[in-house]
């Protein structure tokens, strides 16, 4: 019962209702800091630009190179 900050022995001596109380509400915190982590994480990966892509086909990927849209290297 380290990361309680509760004493064992004093874990061991508390009524049932008691220990499912408190272990559940370590639960719930550690999901919301896994949540937050995660949030933060999504956060930063994503720089704003977006990830939409265009599909071009062979016929308009020419026509574009012709026109001079696309920079031919």
């Amino acid at each position: 019962m380290r990361h309680l900050k509760i004493p064992y022995s004093d874990v061991l001596s508390m009524p049932t209702y008691e220990r499912r109380f408190f272990l559940t509400t370590f639960i719930n915190e550690n999901e919301k800091r896994k949540e937050q982590i995660e949030e933060q994480q999504s956060n930063t990966t994503s720089n704003g630009k977006g990830t939409r892509t265009t599909k071009v086909s062979g016929d308009q990927l020419k026509a574009r190179l012709k026109s001079g849209e696309i920079p031919n290297q």
